[in-house]
């Protein structure tokens, strides 16, 4: 039996042929342990430590997708990516670092490879950079209780509350930055379909979940002054560069602080929506920066207190992102 799964995979809207994929269902089964109300796959231990034996999945569409495998494997753990066909050459410009041997690149075309990277995930990032949310099906196929053993699922969903949105935001989005999230009805309803499957296959496969809310994503690459490596490459600038300097790169170079905030309570940039769309600055309300949203799906799969929670990242002025043993502290101080 075979399942289509539509846009699994797509970086940008100025990186075509992200079309869709074409993959078996996988018939490798887990044993169980049983209950009088039925069979459910059995929880041991839902934080996933970094090392090597720990294999964390990627799946999802747009740069964020791409920083997180990056940030996996450069982290130590035993990093695969789910991509389609003819796209490899593409992410290996962004990620752009040769030392990476534990990131495999699994074409979606490759179902036998598939199949066996999901049964032997311990945790999956899931992320999508547009406005859309992954597929149900896609959500089923990769999180089916009779196949993967994940202890952990992390997605990254939007600030869905509402505060400070409305018609400045709305022309801000159409007139300054495509990109501005803007918390539009139907994409709300969808998002928050997204969360319910989610929670509802995690469940079913015995894992925890974490909800890591995003608001208008900026920047995602290594800057300047110094280059950090770990995050996109230059090529990043490239793809997403409109005038002769990209804010994006600005936006990299200053802003490397995080704020967490437990729960759907991060406002939208309100009625200064137009002069923020664009903005280099750390702190503006409604701003989540890609590396910061990576960087926190990547280090909640150590906390312990990350499990079945939901937080917003918001953004800070520094000139260093936080350590990992930072991140552990924001997650105890702030879940």
């Amino acid at each position: 039996m075979k399942t289509e799964i539509f846009s699994l995979l797509t970086l940008s809207a100025l990186v075509p042929n992200y079309a869709f994929v074409h993959v078996h269902q996988p018939q490798v089964k887990f044993a169980s342990s049983s209950s009088s109300s039925g069979t459910h796959t059995q929880l041991q231990m839902a934080t996933v430590p970094v090392s090597a034996d720990s294999t964390v999945g990627i799946v999802g569409r747009g740069f964020v997708s791409v920083l997180s495998a990056k940030l996996a494997a450069k982290a130590g753990y035993d990093t695969w990516m789910l991509l389609p066909p003819g796209q490899k050459q593409i992410v290996e410009d962004l990620i752009d670092d040769d030392t990476l041997g534990n990131l495999e690149m699994v074409e979606s075309t490759d179902s036998d490879r598939v199949d066996s990277r999901l049964a032997e995930s311990d945790a999956f990032l899931i992320a999508v950079d547009d406005d859309s949310t992954m597929d149900e099906s896609v959500l089923n196929y990769v999180l089916n209780p009779e196949v993967t053993k994940a202890k952990r699922v992390v997605a990254m969903s939007r600030n869905l509350n509402g505060k400070d949105m409305g018609f400045f935001v709305k022309a801000s989005k159409i007139s300054a930055n495509r990109e501005v999230w803007d918390n539009d009805k139907s994409k709300k309803a969808a998002y928050e379909g997204f969360e319910k499957v989610i929670q509802r296959q995690t469940k079913a496969i015995g894992a925890e979940y974490t909800i890591v809310r995003a608001g208008t994503l900026k920047g995602g690459g290594c800057g300047d002054e110094p280059v950090l490596s770990q995050f996109l490459s230059k090529k990043f600038y490239d793809m997403t560069k409109k005038d002769i300097i990209t804010w994006q790169l600005l936006f990299d170079c200053s802003v490397r602080g995080v704020k967490l905030v437990k729960g759907d309570v991060l406002p939208g940039p309100g009625a200064k929506a137009v002069f923020t769309a664009t903005g280099t600055e750390g702190g503006l309300p409604g701003d989540s920066g890609r590396c910061q949203i990576a960087e926190a799906m990547l280090q909640s799969l150590a906390s312990e207190k990350a499990g079945n929670v939901d937080f917003g990242v918001g953004t800070e002025e520094a000139r260093e992102p936080p350590t990992s043993e930072e991140w552990q502290k924001m997650f105890g101080d702030v879940l």
